[in-house]
């Protein structure tokens, strides 16, 4: 099958099933159907990048499921970010007796700026920057789970830490 066979093929996959699989990742998980959208685009792109898509003997279910995987990876790493959070804040709290309200209020500020830092980068370099920091998966693991190199995750996880970093200093 030539490559433009193979893209054909899954393009038509990709009409029949986005919409479908995007309205079961909607019911499912409770995602809005943009995100819903980026899950199941995300599943395609594993199922083009296969070396010969149009041998699985049923892509909707490999669609379903790829779908699926992937947004309980999301659905994971919103509540370990979550977690992370409070934890920060419980942190921030605890180092001294009795934080005042200026602490608090620092922290509550440099937190804000973090959390817009992550959701102002580009999706791809905070999901790399959660799954390293959060999930702490070596360059490698997360290279093979999202079919990029180790250098280019590597490269990915740097720029997302000096973008928090340039937030930051940007705030002092």
């Amino acid at each position: 099958m030539s490559h433009d066979d193979k893209g054909g093929f899954v393009r038509d996959v990709y009409l029949l099933h986005r919409e479908e699989l995007c309205r079961n990742i909607v019911r499912k998980f409770g995602f809005g159907f943009s995100e819903a959208e980026d899950i199941v685009q995300s599943a395609f792109v594993r199922f083009a990048a296969m070396e010969s898509p149009e041998s699985v003997e049923n892509p909707r279910a490999f669609l379903y499921t790829a779908s699926q995987n992937i947004a309980i990876d999301l659905k994971r790493h919103n509540q370990v970010a979550h977690k992370y959070t409070q934890y920060v804040a419980g942190n921030d709290a605890e180092i001294t007796d009795s934080p005042g309200p200026e602490r608090l209020e620092e922290g509550r500020q440099r937190l804000g700026i973090i959390s817009r830092a992550l959701w102002g980068m580009p999706k791809k370099r905070r999901q790399l920057l959660m799954m390293s920091r959060f999930d702490g998966l070596s360059y490698a693991e997360i290279g093979r789970r999202v079919g990029l190199s180790e250098s280019v995750v590597r490269k990915h996880v740097s720029n997302a830490l000096a973008d928090c970093h340039r937030a930051l200093e940007a705030r002092s």
